[in-house]
Parts: C-alpha cells; structure tokens; sequence
C-alpha cells in the first residue's frame, strides 16, 4: 500500500503572465508612442503587473493525503501546513467542477460552492465537512488520488 499520496502544483500555463505582458504592451504603447504626459501612471503600472507575475510564480498548492487526513499548503496564503482530519469528513468525492462559474475563477476562491484551492483545471477533491462547509481541491492527478482513497476504503 502507498503510504501516501502527494501532489504539488504550480501556475506552468504561460497564458497568465503573457495577458499582463499584453498589458505592459498597451501601457508603454499608450505612454511613450501616444505621447502621454503622466508617466507616474505608467511605472505604477509597470510595478503593479511586476508584483502580479511574481505572485503568479511563485504560487503553489501542496496537497498530501495520509492516514491522519489532508494537509494542504497554498503558498504564499498558507506558510504552515493545514489539516483536515478524516474524523472531520463527513463525505467526499472527485468530481468534475466549473472554476469560474462555482468559485469565480482559480487560486483560493469562495464560491456557493464553498471553499476551493485551486491552481488549474477542472478536477478535484470535494469534501463535505461535518460542520457544514464544503472544501475543494483541485487536483491534476485524478485517477492517482481516486486510486489511493480506495486502497484507503475513503471513496
């Protein structure tokens, strides 16, 4: 049996960072060839979109599953590790979710879905607690995660 299922994702589509590049484009287009006066705006810009595409990189979702329960860590929202013990779950499953239409999109999102981390795609881990809430994870590596909460007897 495995001891345990882990899975780190990363923000590794370039479509992200290349509409904040499309951005920067526009600005320096409107400010150095359109002539506009107020450069102020174009370097607050400049370093608003900067902190964005760091953000986007150095974004990370970690998530192990083990006997104890879930620990999960969303970097840079989480610096510790967070747990959802098994005693906690009242139900789970992996199923099929719509990011913008349940959450509003990726990331640490809350939606009338409740509680989602997210980092791509449509596939994840959704948990329903005992004390109502409701927790998903996104995951990219489904049939691995469903394969390990069978052995586990979890699904």
């Amino acid at each position: 049996m495995v001891v345990s299922f882990k899975e780190n994702q990363k923000v590794d589509s370039i479509w992200p960072l290349s509409i904040l590049a499309l951005v920067l484009v526009g600005n320096w287009w409107l400010y150095f060839k359109m002539g506009y006066q107020d450069i102020s705006f174009f370097f607050i810009t400049l370093a608003t979109i900067s902190l964005l595409c760091l953000f986007l990189l150095v974004l990370r979702l970690q998530t192990v599953i083990d006997d104890e329960g879930i620990h999960y860590k969303m970097f840079p929202f989480h610096f510790k590790w967070q747990t959802i013990a098994w005693h906690d779950i009242q139900n789970l499953e992996i199923r099929t979710y719509r990011p913008l239409k349940e959450f509003g999109g990726w990331g640490l999102r809350f939606g009338q879905s409740g509680k989602a981390y997210t980092i791509s795609g449509k596939t994840g881990l959704q948990l329903q607690l005992k004390n109502g809430r409701k927790v998903l994870f996104g995951t990219q590596k489904a049939d691995v995660m469903k394969s390990y909460l069978q052995e586990m007897g979890k699904l």
